[in-house]
């Protein structure tokens, strides 16, 4: 009897740190984003899939979406009146069809990449691939293969999907902290189903898995739910490292040289959080390729200069921040 008092008297004392732990929480950070991984079992699927802005996206059994071929793209945050978007028949913001061939005499430049790459709410003259075509000359060509909402999962069939049609010099890569979270997921909020994939024996398999109990019992809870991202950022990071390092060995046996870049969001930049578990330095360094991590040169600026590059209350690039990209990605090709 007296260890059974003891045994509650700890289970109470602990359960009311618990208690006193998760109200800390929610006192000091009550604008947490709570996080969960979509799965093909969830109740609410049918429903989330129904209520998708889809006036932009078209689906692709492959890649999950692509866009429209329409001029007119309504995203959801800012204006949209205005922007213009010159997409191909494959879905991808060209001014040609992937099935069209340039010149031998032209270096091809495949650049993979989310809405950042893409240039959502950017006029045409003002995308990266738009001012790299102006900066490196006529002598190259850039096929930009990046689709808002992506992760590098999608960017990396993509890759599979184009490269022997496309046959680049280089392959750039540029990817957010989002894009490696996106892998984990079967649906992405406001766009729509996606490819989920998982390592399984070394291989890569479609990944069909639903959450655990405990995945259910840490989603509204804020102790939870931080040791739940911490455990998914972990499996993230350690797939989105096969990804890339595949895009690396295809290319080096290719005998070409590609070339990465980590763009930083405002909001980590604005709580100088560098969230370094998503830097992927040691990965490059040991495979000897080209990538710049642009958080700490930002950071740097402070936030009068870096508010210059991102749209207010939407965080991606104005014309400004495009051209900065594009600056930094011109001394990486070759």
């Amino acid at each position: 009897m007296k260890n059974l008092k003891i045994l509650y008297f700890n289970l109470a004392l602990l359960i009311l740190l618990l208690v006193g732990v998760e109200l800390f929480f929610r006192w000091t950070d009550p604008g947490y984003q709570y996080y969960y991984r979509t799965h093909v079992g969830q109740p609410d699927l049918e429903e989330v899939l129904a209520n998708n802005n889809s006036d932009w996206l078209r689906a692709d059994d492959d890649l999950g979406w692509v866009c429209q071929q329409k001029s007119q793209l309504h995203f959801p945050s800012p204006p949209n009146e205005g922007i213009h978007y010159q997409i191909n028949e494959e879905g991808f913001r060209m001014p040609f069809d992937l099935k069209d061939t340039v010149s031998k005499d032209q270096k091809k430049i495949l650049l993979l990449g989310d809405s950042f790459m893409f240039g959502i709410y950017l006029t045409e003259e003002e995308t990266i691939a738009a001012q790299l075509q102006k900066a490196k000359g006529a002598a190259y060509t850039f096929y930009t293969i990046a689709i808002p909402g992506w992760g590098i999962d999608q960017m990396y069939l993509a890759y599979q999907k184009y490269v022997d049609l496309i046959q680049p010099d280089q392959v750039v890569l540029a990817f957010i902290d989002d894009d490696l979270m996106r892998s984990l997921e079967i649906l992405f909020h406001g766009c729509g189903r996606k490819p989920c994939l998982k390592m399984e024996d070394n291989q890569l398999v479609e990944n069909k898995d639903n959450p655990q109990i405990w995945e259910y019992l840490c989603w509204n809870n804020q102790i939870g739910n931080r040791l739940l991202v911490a455990n998914y950022q972990r499996k993230a990071v350690a797939l989105n490292q096969f990804f890339l390092k595949d895009i690396i060995q295809n290319e080096k046996a290719a005998g070409r040289h590609p070339a990465f870049i980590r763009i930083p969001v405002k909001v980590d930049l604005d709580k100088k959080e560098p969230r370094n578990i998503f830097c992927m330095q040691e990965l490059m360094d040991a495979t000897g390729v080209r990538y710049k991590e642009l958080y700490h040169s930002f950071s740097k600026m402070g936030a009068v200069g870096y508010d210059l590059y991102y749209i207010p209350d939407d965080g991606h690039f104005t014309a400004a921040g495009a051209a900065m990209l594009a600056k930094e990605l011109a001394v990486m090709i070759d």
